[in-house]
């Protein structure tokens, strides 16, 4: 009795499941976004180290050419976050329609996954930089980037050779 209790208890199929990642139909606007981020962060480097440089060497270099390197770095800085912000907001979940490199305050999926210091945007954003690979914050569906949709695998098995003696 015991045993046919156990079998017929519910389990969450959500826990249970595991899931292949999906191909992403449209993965140009996330490499778009990707590389406006990218760039961005890259320019906030830059910005900090013309600021380090300025402070060290204004006193005994009076050089202007610190001080317009950090305000050229810092216009920079700016023009790529606006950019970027509009890039990763373009870059929509194909399932949910949500945007999964750009934190809105919803509710994350439990299926989701962030790492630890980091918010599940830049989660997002690191894990296609160096896996080609996501998981969209809100539905929790996993997404690879290089894996082409099962239509045009099928479609492409589909025909057959052409003979090149015709």
């Amino acid at each position: 009795m015991v045993v046919l209790l156990e079998f017929m208890s519910t389990s969450d199929p959500v826990e249970t499941q595991t899931t292949r990642h999906r191909s992403m139909t449209y993965s140009g606007k996330f490499y778009v976004a990707i590389f406006w981020t990218l760039l961005h962060l890259f320019c906030i480097v830059a910005t900090l180290s013309a600021l380090a440089l300025f402070l060290f060497n204004h006193k005994t270099n009076p050089s202007p050419f610190y001080l317009y390197s950090f305000l050229g770095g810092l216009l920079l800085t700016f023009i790529t976050l606006a950019i970027s912000f509009f890039k990763r907001r373009a870059a929509s979940c194909p399932l949910c329609r949500g945007t999964p490199l750009l934190n809105s305050g919803a509710l994350a999926h439990k299926k989701s996954y962030r790492l630890p210091p980091f918010n599940h945007g830049f989660t997002a954003l690191l894990s296609i930089v160096f896996t080609q690979r996501m998981s969209c914050m809100y539905c929790g569906t996993k997404y690879d980037l290089l894996k082409t949709s099962s239509h045009s695998r099928r479609s492409s098995s589909d025909t057959y050779p052409q003979d090149p003696s015709q």
